[in-house]
């Protein structure tokens, strides 16, 4: 079971863990400490109750900051902070995601490794393009 994240011409499917690596890289690509941040969400897993809602109170407050101080772009933070079971992007969200991811390079799979069609990098690449180009959305689910 995964995810398939789409634009009108390109789809790729990919686990749940290719989907998060995806969108760390995404993250730290468009800003160093903004990915640092947003890296920290892997160290919630077992937090529970009180302990837990304190750190999102301020974990949260540090992403508005972030946001407000323009280390990040809205965009970003919006695409980083969706669900990982379902999602969207607009046109907008995805002209400034293509802008930052599209030069990066990395050999890394994110999506199955025994599949012909592996996703790569590249070929996520090439879903924000295409919205960032021709309009619609990218969406995942």
């Amino acid at each position: 079971m995964g995810i398939t994240i789409e634009s009108t011409n390109f789809s790729a499917d990919m686990g749940y863990g290719g989907f998060s690596r995806f969108r760390d890289k995404v993250a730290t690509i468009s800003s160093k400490e903004f990915g640092k941040h947003y890296a920290k969400l892997e160290k919630t897993m077992f937090l529970m109750g009180t302990e837990r809602e304190a750190y999102f109170k301020k974990y949260d407050a540090k992403t508005k900051e972030l946001v407000k101080n323009e280390v990040v772009t809205i965009e970003v933070a919006n695409f980083c902070y969706q669900s990982d079971c379902e999602g969207s992007i607009d046109q907008e969200q995805a002209k400034e995601i293509y802008k930052n991811i599209k030069d990066y390079k990395d050999d890394n799979c994110y999506g199955y490794s025994g599949r012909e069609d592996c996703a790569m990098f590249s070929d996520l690449v090439n879903i924000f393009k295409d919205c960032a180009e021709n309009g619609d959305v990218v969406e995942w689910s």
